[in-house]
């Protein structure tokens, strides 16, 4: 009879863990030396629906493994599936002719066709590729290929499963950018979608959903570059290197010509660097306000969206909007 009515019991509880459980939702992660950025969404009916975004300033890395635990906790996460980004510091990328060998295959011909290119050592590098379409390069088939160390990837695995999260994506910004064009901005006719940040900056081309090129902007932008005395010639370098590589992916790739590039949400100049851009270049340049095109994201404030944009693109890979609208600055 108890034994029947443990059976019950069990029974429930199993229920009720169930009705908990969220299978939908997916968390995205990046740390940094001095902060945390994480954001939950859920998959509604094949949209995405931001849960929250959290971000938490960090004296070092070291205090990682805590602040996540305790938001792990705080807002019940534990268990559900994680997508990790790396900073820019922790990986290499290079593009690649890919060699002729089997799919199963093309890591390992790939990890010692870039050895040269390496700033480690091949044999503590982890390598992965993903390949890009095939009329991008004229019919050559290229690939990127993204080394980090071995190490490196140990640590963050350790540092996600002792959180209770469940780490399943390492990704990099350039894919986590592609997964935000892909949601969030209407690129059948080619999309130019610039990230434009204080230590780094990228420029993805994306056509379809596929991303075609992507390119680092060596040019720095502090979040009030445009009140700085220096705002004059850091713009023309923007502007020449944005230039550049559009050039490059209309002459050299064969693509023809991108007419829209879109800027991702910065601090507070956004608007207004799309406006001065729009002045110098032919394409029509815009911003992306995240609070525009993903629900749930309605009061999360130009400095958020910046702060938490590739936590939030990391929970994006292989969802789409069900309606894209132009992006308008």
């Amino acid at each position: 009879m108890f034994m029947k009515y443990k059976q019950q019991l069990r029974s429930v509880a199993m229920q009720l863990l169930k009705k908990k459980a969220k299978p939908t939702s997916r968390v995205g992660l990046i740390v940094n030396s001095d902060l945390l950025a994480i954001a939950e969404v859920e998959d509604r009916a094949g949209s995405p629906y931001l849960l929250r975004c959290e971000r938490v300033a960090l004296n070092s890395e070291k205090d990682a493994a805590e602040a996540l635990s305790k938001l792990v906790e705080d807002f019940a996460l534990e268990g559900t599936p994680c997508s990790y980004v790396l900073n820019r510091k922790d990986y290499n990328l290079h593009l690649a002719e890919a060699p002729e060998v089997e799919e199963a295959e093309l890591r390992a011909a790939v990890r010692w066709k870039i050895k040269d290119l390496l700033d480690m050592k091949v044999e503590d590098a982890a390598i992965d590729v993903f390949q890009v379409p095939a009329e991008a390069y004229r019919n050559r088939k290229m690939v990127y290929v993204v080394a980090s160390l071995k190490s490196r990837i140990k640590s963050i695995v350790e540092l996600v499963s002792a959180s209770g999260l469940k780490l399943e994506v390492i990704d990099i910004p350039e894919l986590v950018m592609k997964n935000l064009s892909s949601c969030f901005i209407d690129d059948e006719r080619g999309v130019a979608f610039v990230d434009l940040r204080r230590n780094g900056s990228t420029m993805n081309i994306t056509r379809n959903g596929d991303l075609y090129l992507s390119r680092r902007i060596n040019t720095q932008l502090d979040p009030d570059v445009m009140q700085s005395d220096e705002w004059g010639d850091l713009e023309e370098r923007l502007t020449l290197e944005i230039q550049r590589s559009l050039d490059y992916f209309e002459s050299q790739m064969g693509q023809g010509q991108i007419n829209r590039i879109v800027i991702a949400p910065r601090q507070h100049d956004g608007v207004a660097l799309a406006s001065a851009l729009n002045d110098q270049l032919a394409a029509e340049v815009s911003v992306l306000n995240l609070a525009e095109h993903l629900a749930g994201a309605g009061q999360i404030s130009p400095e958020v969206q910046q702060v938490c944009m590739a936590a939030i693109g990391a929970t994006l890979r292989g969802m789409k909007s069900q309606s894209k609208e132009q992006v308008a600055a």
